[in-house]
């Protein structure tokens, strides 16, 4: 079995790495793999502009500069690309985590109407916007309140119907207020259904809830299980827009700044001047003398032995259960 195809269903554990960056560089290498497949079917259903577009998150964190014990890799920034939204996610929470538990009361809101087909996307995700936004100022004329939180924007994919179900995430300031806006939101959309509307408190007792809810409500715009076509009709659609938005007290927090490079330090290597470049059938980075940056022969050779004792004690069972229910 190729060590790729092992490295993607195997679970990256302590007994393969030296340290949390380790670790967490390692989930980073599987996981880019994986993101490179998803990306060479984009690129054969988009058209030449998106392509280009697709072709520079192929190259995100692709190449890694070393120096003494600093490494360094560029990023692309690009809403689909996997990487950059877990590092996106990250700065969300450092910067709206702590202002969001200054504001308590608060609830997670989810707003949603009827499905809709490829062609119609691009004009429903702006009537959905324009329509929060007649809602904001609805609340705020007539109700004399504010909206205090944040709104994030996800499109799914229904592959049997081929429809497409753009929605709303909201952390929201108060219960009244959560109320309001999903009252006024079905005032809006007459076929929308109150049952798939809804509103759930946070503990905010539990600060680890807090983020946990922070991380779903900020999560990518679409799903990577959704079809190649699918995924580039969602990410048109949302070309050009906003997909979070701050409100009230919220909107005063500075935004964060979107780094472009991501830096780590080397602890279990020599430190020395390099430039490492990922290899995707290794699912790792290698030099130009195929050094590997993350696993060494010994470790290679222990992960593809793990895996196939793996193998074989499940074929085994799989055969003692043959015996028994013969």
């Amino acid at each position: 079995m190729a060590l790729d195809t092992i490295l993607d269903t195997l679970e990256v554990t302590s007994d393969y790495t030296f340290s949390k960056t380790h670790e967490s560089l390692v989930a980073s290498a599987i996981g880019k793999g994986k993101q490179i497949q998803k990306l060479k079917q984009l690129i054969d259903v988009s058209s030449p502009k998106r392509q280009k577009q697709y072709w520079k998150t192929y190259h995100c964190d692709r190449v890694k500069l070393q120096q003494g014990q600093k490494i360094v890799g560029s990023l692309c920034r690009k809403r689909w690309c996997n990487h950059c939204n877990r590092i996106k996610t990250k700065e969300l929470i450092h910067a709206y985590k702590d202002p969001l538990k200054d504001l308590g009361d608060l609830y997670f809101v989810t707003l949603t109407a009827p499905t809709v087909k490829a062609r119609q996307l691009k004009s429903e995700l702006n009537k959905r916007y324009k329509a929060f936004t007649n809602i904001k100022d609805n609340i705020r004329k007539n109700y004399k309140t504010k909206i205090h939180g944040i709104r994030k924007t996800e499109v799914t994919y229904n592959e049997q119907k081929d429809h497409y179900h753009p929605h709303f995430h909201l952390i929201v300031k108060g219960f009244h207020e959560a109320q309001l806006i999903q009252s006024l939101w079905l005032n809006q959309f007459s076929k929308a259904s109150i049952k798939a509307q809804d509103i759930k408190p946070i503990d905010m007792a539990n600060d680890k809830s807090l983020v946990e809810v922070f991380k779903y409500a900020t999560k990518d715009v679409t799903k990577d299980k959704t079809s190649a076509k699918a995924m580039d009709n969602i990410y048109r659609a949302l070309e050009g827009i906003r997909t979070i938005q701050t409100y009230g007290s919220i909107r005063k927090v500075k935004e964060p700044k979107e780094e472009k490079e991501v830096q780590n330090l080397i602890t279990w290597k020599q430190p020395t001047n390099d430039i490492w470049v990922y290899d995707e059938k290794e699912k790792d980075y290698l030099n130009a003398y195929n050094d590997r940056l993350l696993y060494t022969n010994d470790v290679v050779s222990e992960i593809i032995n793990k895996s196939q004792k793996t193998s074989s004690k499940y074929l085994n069972k799989y055969i003692e259960s043959v015996k028994l229910n013969r």
